[in-house]
């Protein structure tokens, strides 16, 4: 199996495997990641605990209290972005009732303290002012989850990415940006409205199409997962 290594659990594609082109890389890539899938199959299924979030409060009808939460990211953003500044400016915000900074948001430690911080504060909308949503929005939804609040009520302002990465000699404009583009997104967060996710049925199960060697290789893969496989040969 080219995909594993000596070590189990730890699994090798593209060029680390040898010389490949771009397809090649894209094939062993996909099935490192079913390979993966095999090692992770044991938190699906009985050992696979569902959560048990608090009641949600409902706060449509109350005034917009949004908490801002400025993270230095470490450096990442705190050595560019004044981040002390930014948090004093937010608090000047129409319905900002909160405002702190953080060294780590995404810290497990600083999560917990937003969740706790809704709470004690009374907070019915959350802004983090980080990275980018798509690495970490999951996580701070989570966390108003935790405090009785519709997950939906969050919005995220990525002043890294777009702002301390791109101007990181520029530190009072970059400064600047960071204060608009959490204005913006505390403008968005009053606005916001609950929303409700639907579960719907899946057919937990496979077609393959093609009894070679890869056909035969990928339906043992997902049957090693626990679903049903159907592969399929022209013979």
């Amino acid at each position: 199996n080219p995909i594993t290594t000596t070590r189990p659990g730890v699994f090798v594609s593209g060029a680390f495997q040898g010389p490949m082109d771009i397809p090649e890389s894209v094939f062993s890539a996909s099935g490192a990641s079913s390979q993966s899938g095999e090692f992770l199959d044991y938190r699906r299924g009985k050992l696979s605990k569902e959560r048990i979030y608090p009641p949600e409060k409902d706060v449509s009808q109350e005034e917009p209290r949004v908490g801002v939460f400025v993270c230095h990211c470490g450096a990442n953003i705190g050595r560019v972005v004044d981040v002390p500044s930014t948090v004093e400016y937010a608090l000047t915000l129409p319905n900002v009732v909160y405002a702190t900074e953080q060294l780590f948001s995404c810290a497990t430690d600083s999560a917990e303290s937003i969740t706790e911080t809704v709470q004690e504060k009374g907070l019915n909308r959350v802004v983090v002012a980080a990275c980018s949503p798509r690495t970490i929005e999951p996580l701070f939804r989570d966390t108003l989850r935790e405090a009785g609040i519709n997950q939906y009520y969050f919005e995220m302002a990525n002043i890294r990415e777009h702002c301390s990465w791109v101007h990181s000699k520029e530190k009072e404009d970059a400064t600047q940006k960071a204060k608009d583009i959490t204005r913006m997104s505390v403008a968005r967060a009053s606005l916001l409205q609950p929303l409700q996710e639907i579960d719907l049925p899946v057919n937990r199960a496979a077609l393959v199409v093609g009894g070679g060697i890869a056909g035969m290789t990928c339906a043992l893969s997902i049957a090693n997962q626990g679903h049903a496989v159907y592969l399929l040969e022209k013979d």
